[in-house]
């Protein structure tokens, strides 16, 4: 074979050898290339996608502020401080709340005093 044939079948060059650009620092042609490779451009998504995504995201914020907002004051029973075999014998505690297995609260005796 001659030199001149060999030249041409033998390039060492990265565009000839695999198919890929050559390497540069340049800027401006990275994100030229970047904007041409579909792997780094998707699709995008379509309208309905977007919007279901958007109504999901605005249903779990108002779920999780109704279920934030669902503390309310628990319901308070009134209890009798005495039973009647005892009724003039005086209680521990001038004022005893229990908490019941419903949430609710159990108050028995006088009411507190504000101070």
């Amino acid at each position: 074979m001659s030199p001149t044939t060999e030249k041409k079948v033998r390039r060492d060059t990265p565009d000839d050898v695999k198919g890929r650009p050559e390497p540069t620092n340049d800027v401006h042609v990275l994100s030229e290339r970047l904007s041409r490779d579909p792997r780094f451009n998707p699709p995008t998504p379509s309208v309905w996608k977007r919007v279901a995504l958007l109504i999901f995201v605005v249903v779990l914020f108002w779920l999780a502020f109704s279920m934030r907002a669902q503390h309310h004051k628990p319901a308070v029973v009134h209890a009798q401080r005495y039973s009647k075999e005892f009724k003039y014998r005086p209680a521990a505690s001038p004022v005893i709340t229990e908490r019941l297995k419903d949430g609710r609260t159990r108050i028995r005796g006088a009411m507190p005093s504000v101070r």
